[in-house]
């Protein structure tokens, strides 16, 4: 799948090797690499967010008990409720949204969403499927972590590590979107190592 760099001036998608777009010349220094996929699943989720939820509605007690917005009465202290305005209930507005990570391949061949809080991926565990063929990842390579709503990653191997943003890191490092992850090696001059695995790690709200 082909990568790009869209342009945050002119919209225009230029290859993930330059530094200034080929139609307006400005600046892609911070510009995150994107392909089809990403940007469709980021709308995807864009979309679900903007969409309204209904509002949960109650009536507040004196008390400070919640009840649903037709009771006549107080569930806890039985006061006649009746003349209460229904509100908000602001607890809803106050929950905080699951996050949705997928980390994506460069290569455009896979992509694995996190759906659980403590994940380790190897050639021999989570996402083997893809890591099996790649000699430079370790069987148990690295540890994935979701720590309210943040994103976590730590290294487990001994021979080819872990890599964020081409840095090797040697403690759990917090991962943000657009970060990219070497698994066994470092993208060298803009090329990828063939025997490592490297992935884009997207971030949205859940649908």
């Amino acid at each position: 799948m082909e990568k790009y760099k869209i342009c945050p001036s002119c919209k225009t998608k230029n290859p993930p090797a330059l530094f200034e777009c080929m139609s307006c010349e400005a600046d892609l220094t911070g510009v995150k690499i994107t392909d089809e996929e990403t940007e469709r699943m980021l709308a995807e989720n864009a979309a679900a967010q903007a969409e309204a939820t209904p509002k949960k509605m109650v009536r507040v007690c004196e008390c400070g008990a919640k009840n649903a917005p037709n009771a006549r009465k107080c569930g806890s202290c039985n006061e006649d409720i009746s003349d209460i305005t229904p509100t908000l209930d602001n607890d809803d507005e106050e929950k905080e949204e699951a996050i949705t990570y997928v980390l994506s391949s460069l290569d455009g061949q896979f992509a694995y969403k996190v759906t659980t809080d403590d994940v380790t991926i190897g050639r021999e565990n989570t996402m083997s499927e893809y890591l099996a063929v790649k000699s430079y990842v370790s069987r148990s390579h690295a540890r994935v972590t979701k720590d309210n709503n943040e994103l976590f990653i730590e290294n487990l191997s001994n021979t080819n590590f872990t890599y964020v943003n081409n840095k090797k890191i040697t403690e759990k490092t917090k991962l943000q979107d657009g970060d990219e992850i070497g698994l066994g090696g470092t993208n060298i001059n803009g090329k990828c190592q063939e025997q490592a695995a490297y992935f884009l790690v997207r971030i949205g709200q859940c649908m």
